[in-house]
């Protein structure tokens, strides 16, 4: 089932400018949730953002990235949900890690509202939900902790983010390749042969329906 063009969704005064959110037409799995966006959708026209709100949230938890960023919006904004600048955050984080370029041009604000010291924390919360996505056999998460890792820590991790896009690319996961061969020259020369034994072991765990651990720093 392909999504068709959803077009018309939030008009919202965000950070002193008008930001516009348009959803695009993407494959998707689940006709139900599907219809459940756009059930969002209508909710926001009509302004019924706590509506609106638990649609979103729902779909965000189950890994909806265009939902994780109007979540994000709405919770930003206090529609629908009492204004909270760290879930905003959380969620936005997590909307760009699965690949909504779009959800970069607003970090930059939200950061500014969060205290740096919440920072940290809230990464270590996104990653553990895409953990969690992964050992739910989640193939797309791989590439959404590659991202992790590369864009979303403070520092960006050119090795665990080789190791994830590794992972990623053994699965067949569409652009895995392409960016675990890119980051590769930014790889420690020295540590390519222990992150390839370590993506491989990884790769059976997850292709046998075993659960991979948090990564130790």
């Amino acid at each position: 089932m392909r999504k068709t063009a959803s077009i018309l969704f939030f008009v919202l005064s965000l950070f002193n400018f008008t930001f516009y959110y348009v959803s695009i037409a993407e494959e998707v799995n689940n006709n139900e949730n599907f219809i459940k966006f756009q059930k969002g959708v209508e909710a926001v026209k009509e302004k019924n953002y706590e509506i609106a709100a638990d649609i979103f949230e729902e779909l965000a938890l189950a890994g909806d990235m265009d939902a994780q960023f109007n979540f994000a919006i709405l919770t930003r904004n206090g529609l629908g949900r009492a204004q909270n600048y760290s879930e905003a955050l959380y969620w936005t984080w997590l909307s760009f890690a699965g690949g909504l370029e779009k959800a970069n041009k607003v970090l930059g604000k939200i950061l500014e509202l969060v205290p740096d010291d919440s920072h940290q924390e809230i990464r270590e919360e996104v990653y553990l939900f895409i953990l969690k996505k992964i050992n739910s056999g989640d193939r797309a998460a791989l590439m959404h902790m590659g991202k992790y890792y590369l864009d979303i820590l403070a520092d960006a991790d050119y090795n665990k983010s080789y190791l994830f896009y590794s992972i990623a690319s053994a699965f067949s996961e569409v652009g895995a390749k392409e960016k675990r061969d890119e980051i590769l020259f930014e790889v420690d020369n020295d540590k390519i042969v222990e992150l390839q034994g370590q993506a491989s072991t990884m790769f059976e765990k997850l292709r046998k329906g075993e659960k991979i651990e948090m990564l130790k720093d």
